[in-house]
């Protein structure tokens, strides 16, 4: 079957089994795509309360990917 849901085929775009796709930033022809993903893996816990632990600040970390459609793209 044909997927048809947008961030699905994006998913399957990137291929990465263990990351959800966000969304994707296109800033310009000449600059590179940026595609916005999160960790489908489990939350760490608290080992004291075993609440799940919530991340306050974090940098964004940028990885090279490989061109897709003769674009550039960097995986946010």
């Amino acid at each position: 079957p044909v997927e048809s849901n947008p961030i699905r085929t994006c998913e399957l775009l990137v291929g990465l089994p263990d990351v959800n796709v966000l969304g994707v930033e296109d800033r310009g022809v000449d600059l590179p795509l940026r595609v916005h993903v999160e960790s489908r893996g489990p939350r760490p816990e608290c080992p004291q309360c075993a609440s799940p632990v919530v991340v306050k600040d974090r940098p964004a970390v940028t990885l090279v990917d490989l061109p897709v459609f003769g674009r550039r793209v960097r995986l946010v």
